[in-house]
């Protein structure tokens, strides 16, 4: 047989299939492995005895479907470096017009108004109990940077973008969607998208304002504090996905807002934390120790060498938020010039006057999370640094599903990990069950709209997004807890409160003020201390909570029966009786083992 290299097989041009009556089975093979050499030469090794058997007779017609896909000989189609065997001619940022054009199909034309503030919706539903601790998520998608627009080709190209609202009925809380276009190139060289939608209580998009996401997520939060309750909001996501632009933001819009209540003081403390190095970003004293937070045996969180500042007014928590600001621990890395290195934690406290009840409002801009794509350029410093930070985000986030998971009437006995890091255990009251007041989080998940970057914009959705369920939703067919202070009427908790305390709280039906036991559960303390004096009121409000606290952990049955204490103390005598009886077997066994040794 002569070399396929030089034969032609019909001398006629080599654009034209010859007449396969006048051609042999051998004569194609060799004119159709020329065709594979020249425009496709990683699949020449198709050219075999088992193709030429299945395409005998119809040769003409393989060779004209081989040239309407890859092209007349010697001039192939551009195929995507993302098609098997491609010879990488196309890459996505080859088909941004496209894509984008694919994107903007995705997104609806209008959106209603959000009209439902989703952090007091969730406090006040009672599910089966009271909602002690409630996790309202939210994402937000920066826009395209001007140094982002100005770069030619390449992926710079929004791709992830807010979606459709839920449920925009006025009286429900709702979700938000948002959308992760993953832009792909498929075999035929066509671009195509693959969307990915993630479900939020609130999805702020690229116009969306400071301003707009303090008054929808941290303006509830502000009057928790000042009630003596806590909340807690934080921002997670990618370096350089906006994550300090939004927590900044927020620190401003508190400046101005209603904070600084008559008859409260305002404190301020800011701190800076990676792993167990924990830094006072406003100490004054340069010599000062350094910061230590732990747990006193009472529960109560310490922390030691820490300055707190006194604010009288607005320009004066500016002035220390400016501060902070400013020494923000940051480094260049691979997606951000000024990254941050390290957790910053802003602490505002409000103390009633009046009572001495002291609330407290966390705002907390994490540390960046990074793929090995961003980290891969980092020196040893800065790799223990992202592995540090990407613990910490780690163990929050397995804190936030077990406690939401604990909230679940009989499910109490799952282990919150809070104390596994100093970040979680500085805001242990959101993790505690037994903690007795209310506590609000929001977290904020921010993520880059680059088509660079959809894979880790797609991690961080995927990772907060099922944070929101809601707590304490809980099963259908749960028994009625009567002894939950939440599920009692006015009446009841009249004659609860009576039994209790007797005539210490006075005249009840004016303590409990028409009240129904959730509403009484979701007073704030200083409440409690109007209603019944400051040591009368204490005594109820403790004892309220210490049984919202056994209704969270009291044990079920699978069917969502209550075990009962009598219940337990039987399950406690039966296994009693099961140990003696089986040290009695085996007492037993050993006099026989005895006789026959």
């Amino acid at each position: 047989m002569e070399d396929p290299q030089t034969l032609n097989a019909t001398g006629a041009d080599e654009n034209v299939p010859c007449n396969p009556d006048v051609a042999d089975s051998e004569a194609w093979r060799l004119k159709i492995f020329e065709y594979y050499k020249t425009n496709q030469p990683s699949k020449i090794k198709m050219v075999n005895s088992k193709m030429m058997e299945k395409w005998a007779g119809k040769y003409d017609v393989l060779y004209q479907n081989l040239i309407k896909k890859y092209g007349p000989l010697g001039k192939p189609l551009p195929v995507s470096s993302l098609a098997p065997g491609g010879g990488g001619k196309k890459s996505i940022g080859d088909f941004k017009d496209s894509i984008v054009k694919l994107v903007a199909k995705a997104v609806p034309e209008h959106l209603p108004e959000r009209n439902v503030g989703v952090v007091k919706a969730k406090a006040e539903v009672q599910a089966n109990g009271l909602e002690t601790s409630t996790f309202t998520v939210c994402s937000r998608v920066r826009p395209i940077l001007p140094h982002e627009l100005e770069q030619e080709g390449g992926e710079n190209f929004a791709v992830v973008v807010p979606g459709q609202r839920i449920d925009p009925t006025p009286s429900k809380p709702y979700t938000e969607e948002m959308l992760a276009c993953t832009p792909k190139v498929g075999i035929t060289g066509k671009p195509k998208v693959e969307t990915s939608r993630f479900e939020f209580d609130y999805a702020f998009g690229p116009d969306s304002t400071n301003s707009d996401i303090y008054k929808l997520t941290t303006e509830p939060l502000v009057e928790r504090c000042l009630n003596g309750q806590c909340g807690v909001i934080f921002a997670y996501g990618q370096t350089g996905s906006g994550k300090t632009h939004t927590m900044n933001g927020i620190m401003d819009e508190l400046c101005e807002s209603d904070i600084f209540k008559e008859g409260s003081e305002v404190d301020f403390t800011y701190l800076e934390m990676l792993g167990a190095d924990i830094k006072d970003c406003l100490a004054t004293d340069p010599k000062a120790k350094p910061v230590a937070i732990g747990e006193a045996l009472d529960g109560r969180i310490l922390t030691r060498n820490v300055s707190v500042h006194p604010c009288a007014d607005s320009s004066a928590l500016k002035a220390l938020v400016s501060r902070a600001k400013s020494l923000r621990a940051t480094a260049a890395t691979e997606k951000n010039a000024a990254s941050s290195r390290a957790h910053g934690i802003g602490i505002i406290s409000c103390k009633d006057v009046e009572t001495g009840v002291t609330g407290k409002l966390y705002v907390i801009d994490l540390a960046g999370s990074e793929s090995a794509k961003d980290s891969k350029k980092h020196d040893s410093k800065r790799m223990a640094e992202t592995k540090q930070i990407n613990l910490s985000l780690s163990n929050l986030k397995e804190c936030i599903r077990a406690r939401t998971m604990a909230s679940e009437p009989g499910m109490g006995g799952i282990h919150v990990p809070y104390r596994r890091n100093k970040l979680t255990l500085l805001i242990k009251d959101v993790f505690e069950i037994g903690c007795p007041r209310i506590c609000s989080t929001v977290v904020m998940t921010n993520v880059s709209p680059l088509a660079s970057d959809v894979a880790h914009s797609c991690n961080t959705l995927k990772y907060s997004g099922p944070l929101r369920v809601a707590v304490g939703k809980g099963k259908g067919n749960l028994q009625k807890d009567e002894e939950d202070p939440a599920n009692w009427t006015v009446q009841e908790a009249e004659a609860r409160i009576t039994d209790a305390f007797g005539s210490e709280v006075g005249d009840v039906k004016a303590f409990v003020g028409g009240l129904s036991g959730v509403q009484l559960c979701s007073l704030p303390e200083k409440d409690y201390l109007v209603r019944g004096g400051n040591e009368v009121g204490k005594k109820v409000y403790l004892w309220m909570w210490a049984l919202i606290s056994d209704a969270k952990t009291r044990r079920r049955r699978d069917d969502g029966t209550i075990i009962t204490k009598e219940d337990e103390e039987k399950e406690r005598l039966e296994l009693i009786r099961q140990k003696e009886e089986k040290a009695a077997l085996w007492a037993e066994r050993e006099k026989h083992l005895r006789k026959e040794f």
